[in-house]
């Protein structure tokens, strides 16, 4: 069944008044958002004549989807549409990535289509949010197509999120020699690679046992004056600990110590859960006294290594004692100056 649809005249003069009125709705909303308060605020958009610009649309789609309402985005899209209103190229993007988050990546490359048809080049957004898309879908094969069609055509300048957005993808299905050769192929161009990038990489250089290679890649960072975080030294100190490297494990955390990095939740979660592996749970709950006397929160994850680390002893009470302070919110008892005590393995 065809089905004709009338458009309506849209107009998108709107007052400075309405301009002003609905940016501070939106921002109230930013500040305390409610989906139903979003939806009404749609509604009288779509009935206000003049009716506000496809900016302010822009702006409600936006702050509905950074709070993962997708298929509501979606809806409300299609409704503008119906509606007449003269979408724009960053509404069409915040539409597809929708799609993709929704694990609904061809609706998103129909999208695309669309833009083409309607005579316009997408921008790099829109090519950075379908490469992401194929990544969350596992797709990374025709992510690599893309991105290389991209470069081949020079349809857009890739960006350090495009780039950044392959190599997760190639990690991320154990492709961990080609993300490294795609970095280093960053390096040689105008668009250089920063500590996220790296982090990518070094990270799965560990996992997959390359830690020597990991390794030489951290000194190349540093080389080339890109400041290392907390992530990098985790994921270094992770793969360390797990081939029983310690004292090179002890050097990177006083290194990372010294170049102003203080170790989080997550390295010291990883010195807990290590120490529990080797039988050391005195050490575990010394590494655990030392992160509430940083003012760190353990987490989940790290009451949980300490759990089982009892239990591989067969301490069962222990085991009992330690999830018992976990659900009931309490720190440990007696912290005192043990930091030095970790860092003598």
């Amino acid at each position: 069944m065809n089905c004709t649809r009338i458009p309506l005249r849209y107009y998108s003069t709107a007052s400075p008044s309405s301009t002003t009125h609905f940016n501070q709705r939106i921002l109230h909303l930013k500040n305390a958002f409610k989906i139903d308060d979003a939806l009404q605020l749609f509604d009288e958009m779509l009935q206000r004549q003049p009716p506000p610009s496809i900016i302010q649309f822009n702006k409600l789609m936006t702050l509905i989807v950074k709070m993962k309402h997708y298929s509501t985005a979606l809806s409300l899209f299609k409704q503008m549409r119906l509606m007449g209103v003269p979408v724009s190229i960053p509404t069409m993007s915040i539409s597809i990535n929708c799609h993709c988050r929704l694990n609904q990546v061809a609706y998103g490359f129909a999208l695309l289509a669309t833009i083409f048809k309607q005579g316009h080049p997408p921008d790099l957004a829109t090519y950075n949010t379908l490469i992401h898309g194929l990544v969350l879908a596992d797709r990374v094969y025709e992510v690599v197509e893309l991105f290389k069609k991209l470069l081949r055509e020079k349809v857009c300048e890739p960006n350090q999120v495009m780039y950044g957005t392959v190599i997760n993808g190639l990690c991320k299905v154990g492709h961990t020699t080609k993300a490294f050769e795609l970095l280093r192929y960053m390096e040689s161009g105008s668009c250089k690679p920063d500590v996220v990038q790296y982090n990518t990489v070094i990270d799965s250089l560990c996992k997959d046992k390359m830690v020597d290679h990991a390794l030489q890649l951290f000194t190349i960072m540093t080389e080339k004056g890109v400041l290392a975080d907390e992530i990098t030294y985790s994921s270094l100190i992770q793969g360390l600990c797990n081939f029983g490297r310690e004292t090179e494990a002890a050097r990177m955390l006083m290194d990372m110590e010294g170049k102003g990095v203080s170790p989080g939740v997550h390295t010291f979660t990883i010195l807990v859960d290590w120490f529990c592996k080797k039988g050391s749970v005195k050490d575990a709950e010394l590494a655990l006294q030392a992160m509430v006397q940083r003012g760190l929160n353990p987490n989940v994850i790290t009451y949980n290594a300490l759990i089982d680390g009892y239990c591989l002893r067969g301490e069962i009470e222990e085991a009992e004692n330690v999830d018992y302070i976990y659900k009931h919110g309490l720190k440990p008892h007696n912290p005192n100056h043990v930091y030095s005590i970790i860092i003598q393995i």
